[in-house]
C-alpha cells in the first residue's frame, strides 16, 4: 500500500507539476501576448498621432507657402489672408511634435523647425518688396530653397515614423514569439515529467502552440496575411485571438496609413490639375472630376453662390437629388452657417441624416435626402480670402461606410484649391475682357483718325487750290501785304497737310489696312533715295551731310515705300533739329544677322526726362516747343510702327544740346537673289 501510495503520490506530484507547469506556461504566454499587444497598440497609437501632427504641420506650411507665393506672383493681398491661420496651425503642430516626439526623432523635428522658422522669418521681407522685381525674385528663390529643405525634413520624419511603427509591430511579434517559445519549452518539460499524458498534451497544447509560433514567424517575416487557427485550450485560443487581433490591428494601421497617403497625394495632384485651367467652367468641371475620381461617394455636387443664391455648377446633370431646388435662394441662417464654416476652413459632416445629427439640416432637405436613401451628408465651402464662392456636397448611401478624417481633410484641401483656381480663372477672364475692350477702343480710335484724316483732305485741297489761285492773281491783283498773308496761309496748309498725312498713315498702319508689299529691298538704295529727298533742306540750312554705306547691297524683306518713309522721317528730323552749319550723318552696315542703320546729328537733342515718351503719339520735346519748330509729333510713332511691323527694332539716344543717334535694326535677308 505504501508503494501504491508512493506511486500514487509520485503520480499526483507529477500530475500536479504537469498541471502547474501547463498552467504557468499558458498564463505566461497569455500575459506576454496580452501585455505586448496592449503595449504595441498604445505605442503604435502614439506614433500615429505624431504622423497626423506632422502631416498637419506640412499642410499648414503648404498653405502658408502658397499664400505668400500667390501674393508675390500677383500682388493681390487677399492671398495673404490664410497666412495667419496657417502659421498658428503650424506652430501648434510643431509644439505637439516637439513635446511628444521621442528623443531619437527630435533632430528631424528641429530640421523642420529650422527650415520653417527661416521661411516664416523671410515672409515679411517678401511682403515688403514689390512683386516681380529682382529683389522679389531673389527672395522667392531663397524661399524655394527653404521650402525644399522643410519638405525634405518632413518626408524624412514621415519615413522615420513609418519605420518606427513597422519596427514596433515587428518587435511586438518577436517578443510574442519568444514568450510562446518559452511556453512551449515549459510544456516540453511537463511532457518529460508526465509521459503518460504526452498524446493528450500534443493534441491540446503543442500543436496549437506550434501553429501559433509558425504564424508569428510568418507575420514577422512580412507575411501580413498569416493568421493563427483558434483551437486547443482556452488559454491557447486566447493567445491565438490575441495574435490575430495584433495582426488585424497592424493591417488596419497599414491600410489607414496607405489610404491617408493616397488621399494626400490625390489632393496635391488634384490641386495642380485644378489650378492649371484659366477658364472658370474648366476649373469647376476639373474639380468635380478630381473629387469623383479620388473620393468614395455616391454623388458629388459643386454649387456656386451668387447674390445669396445657390447655383448648380457641376455634378447635377445626372441623378440630381434636389432637382426641385435648382438656383434656390439660400436662407439667411444657411448662408451664415456656410460663411462660418468657410471662415473656419471646416466642413459640416452628418453621418446619419435620419438620426439625431440630421436635425442640423433644414427639414425639407432632410426629408428629401432620406427619401433618396442618403445616409451621410458632407458640405465643404470654398472661396478665396474672406469671400465664399461656393460649396461642395458629397453623399453616401446607407450601404456605404462612414467618412474618415483623412477623407474629409482631402475634400477640404481640394476645396481650397477650387477657391484659388476659380479666383485666378475669374481674374484671368476679367483681364481678357479688359484687353478686348481696350483693343476695341484702340480700333475705334484708329478708325476715327482715319475718318477724320479722310474728311479733312477735301476742304484742305480746296484751301490749297484757292490759295494758289489767289497767288497767281487769278482773282485779281494781289498786294505785297496780301502776298504775305497768302504765304502764311499756305505754310499753315502745308503743316496741316503733313499732320493729316501722318495721322492717316499711322491709322492705316495700326489698323492693318495699309497695303504692305514684302519683297527683297536694298537698304543702301533706300538710304540713297531718302538722302536725295532731304538734300534741298540740307543745302538750305548749310549742313555737313554724309552717307556711309557699303558697296555691296544690304538686303531686307520689306515694303520699299514704308522703309523709305522711315529713313525720310529720321533724316528730316535730323535736318530740322540741327542748327545751321551742323552735321548730319547716316550709316549702314551688316551686324550679327541684322542690317543696322544709324542717323546721327549734332542738333538740339532731347531732354533726358522726356526720352521715355519719344515714341508716343503727338509727343514733342519741350525744347522743340520753346523754339517753335514746326512738326506733328507723329514721325517717330510712324517709324516705330513700321520698323516693328518689319520685325525690327528702333532706339534713340540723345543728349540735350549735343545731338541724337537714331538706330534701326532690321533682319538681314540672306540669299535674296
Amino acid at each position: 500500500m505504501r508503494r501504491r501510495g508512493s506511486l500514487l503520490s509520485q503520480l499526483l506530484i507529477a500530475f500536479s507539476v504537469f498541471a502547474v507547469v501547463i498552467g504557468a506556461a499558458a498564463v505566461v504566454g497569455y500575459i506576454a501576448v496580452v501585455h505586448q499587444h496592449q503595449t504595441a497598440r498604445r505605442l503604435t497609437g502614439h506614433y500615429t498621432i505624431l504622423q497626423l501632427a506632422d502631416g498637419d504641420l506640412s499642410g499648414a506650411f503648404t498653405t502658408a507657402q502658397l499664400s505668400v507665393q500667390s501674393y508675390s506672383l500677383t500682388g493681390e493681398r487677399g492671398f495673404l489672408l490664410p497666412l495667419g491661420a496657417a502659421r498658428v496651425q503650424y506652430e501648434r503642430r510643431l509644439a505637439t511634435l516637439e513635446r511628444r516626439t521621442p528623443r531619437g526623432l527630435r533632430g528631424l523635428v528641429r530640421d523642420q523647425a529650422r527650415a520653417g522658422g527661416a521661411w516664416f522669418a523671410l515672409v515679411p521681407r517678401i511682403m515688403a518688396v514689390r512683386p516681380g522685381t529682382p529683389a522679389a525674385k531673389a527672395l522667392l528663390g531663397r524661399s524655394a530653397g527653404l521650402t525644399q529643405m522643410f519638405f525634405a525634413a518632413n518626408v524624412r520624419m514621415q519615413v522615420s515614423l513609418t519605420a518606427r511603427v513597422r519596427l514596433l509591430s515587428s518587435s511586438g511579434l518577436r517578443a510574442l514569439s519568444t514568450g510562446l517559445a518559452w511556453s512551449a519549452a515549459a510544456v516540453g518539460v511537463a511532457l518529460l515529467l508526465v509521459l503518460a499524458g504526452s498524446l493528450s498534451t500534443l493534441r491540446t497544447i503543442t500543436r496549437p502552440l506550434r501553429g501559433l509560433t509558425a504564424t508569428v514567424r510568418r507575420l514577422t517575416s512580412g507575411d501580413h496575411g498569416a493568421r493563427a487557427v483558434v483551437t486547443g485550450s482556452a488559454e491557447v485560443r486566447e493567445v491565438a485571438r490575441a495574435v490575430n487581433t495584433q495582426a488585424d490591428e497592424s493591417d488596419r494601421l497599414r491600410q489607414q496609413e496607405a489610404e491617408s497617403n493616397r488621399l494626400r497625394a490625390m489632393a496635391r495632384a488634384g490641386g495642380i490639375r485644378i489650378r492649371e485651367h484659366l477658364a472658370a467652367d474648366d476649373v469647376i468641371h476639373e474639380a468635380h472630376a478630381v473629387l469623383a475620381e479620388g473620393i468614395e461617394a455616391d454623388s458629388i455636387y459643386l454649387m456656386l453662390v451668387h447674390d445669396g443664391r445657390a447655383v448648380p455648377a457641376a455634378g447635377h446633370e445626372n441623378a440630381w437629388l434636389l432637382a426641385d431646388r435648382l438656383n434656390m435662394a439660400l436662407p439667411t441662417g444657411s448662408l451664415a452657417a456656410l460663411n462660418e464654416l468657410f471662415a473656419r476652413q471646416a466642413s459640416e459632416l452628418i453621418e446619419d441624416v435620419a438620426g439625431p445629427g440630421g436635425e442640423r439640416l433644414p427639414r425639407w432637405m432632410r426629408e428629401e435626402l432620406s427619401e433618396a436613401g442618403v445616409r451621410s451628408h458632407l458640405v465643404t465651402p470654398f472661396g478665396v480670402g474672406e469671400q465664399m464662392l461656393g460649396f461642395v456636397i458629397a453623399h453616401r448611401l446607407q450601404a456605404r461606410y462612414p467618412w474618415t478624417v483623412a477623407e474629409v481633410e482631402a475634400v477640404e484641401s481640394i476645396a481650397a484649391d477650387i477657391g484659388r483656381g476659380l479666383h485666378h480663372a475669374r481674374l484671368y477672364e476679367a483681364e481678357n475682357r479688359l484687353v478686348e475692350d481696350l483693343k476695341s477702343l484702340d480700333q475705334a480710335k484708329s478708325d476715327f483718325f482715319a475718318t477724320v484724316s479722310h474728311e479733312l483732305r477735301a476742304p484742305l485741297t480746296s484751301i490749297e487750290g484757292y490759295v494758289e489761285m489767289l497767288g497767281d492773281e487769278e482773282g485779281g491783283p494781289v498786294t505785297a501785304e496780301q502776298t504775305t498773308i497768302l504765304e502764311a496761309v499756305d505754310c499753315s496748309a502745308v503743316q496741316l497737310r503733313g499732320l493729316i498725312d501722318d495721322v492717316f498713315t499711322l491709322s492705316k498702319l495700326e489698323s492693318g489696312t495699309s497695303a504692305t508689299v514684302l519683297r527683297p529691298v536694298d537698304m543702301t538704295q533706300v538710304i540713297a533715295e531718302a538722302a536725295q529727298e532731304v538734300q534741298p533742306s540740307v543745302a538750305a540750312r548749310g549742313l555737313d551731310f554724309t552717307a556711309d554705306c557699303p558697296a555691296g547691297g544690304l538686303m531686307v524683306e520689306g515694303d520699299a515705300g514704308q522703309l523709305d518713309r522711315v529713313l525720310v522721317n529720321l533724316l528730316s528730323n535730323a535736318v530740322k533739329f540741327t542748327p545751321p552749319h551742323g552735321k548730319v550723318q547716316v550709316t549702314a552696315a551688316a551686324e550679327n544677322g541684322s542690317v543696322v542703320v544709324q542717323v546721327l546729328d549734332t542738333g538740339i537733342g532731347i531732354p533726358a526726362a522726356e526720352q521715355d515718351e519719344l515714341f508716343g503719339r503727338f509727343f514733342r520735346a519741350s525744347n522743340v516747343r520753346d523754339q517753335s519748330i514746326p512738326g506733328t509729333g507723329l514721325g517717330l510713332t510712324i517709324v516705330h510702327t513700321i520698323v516693328a511691323g518689319h520685325g525690327g527694332q528702333v532706339e534713340l539716344k540723345s543728349q540735350q544740346d549735343v545731338g541724337t543717334v537714331a538706330t534701326v535694326r532690321l533682319p538681314l535677308l540672306t540669299g535674296a537673289a
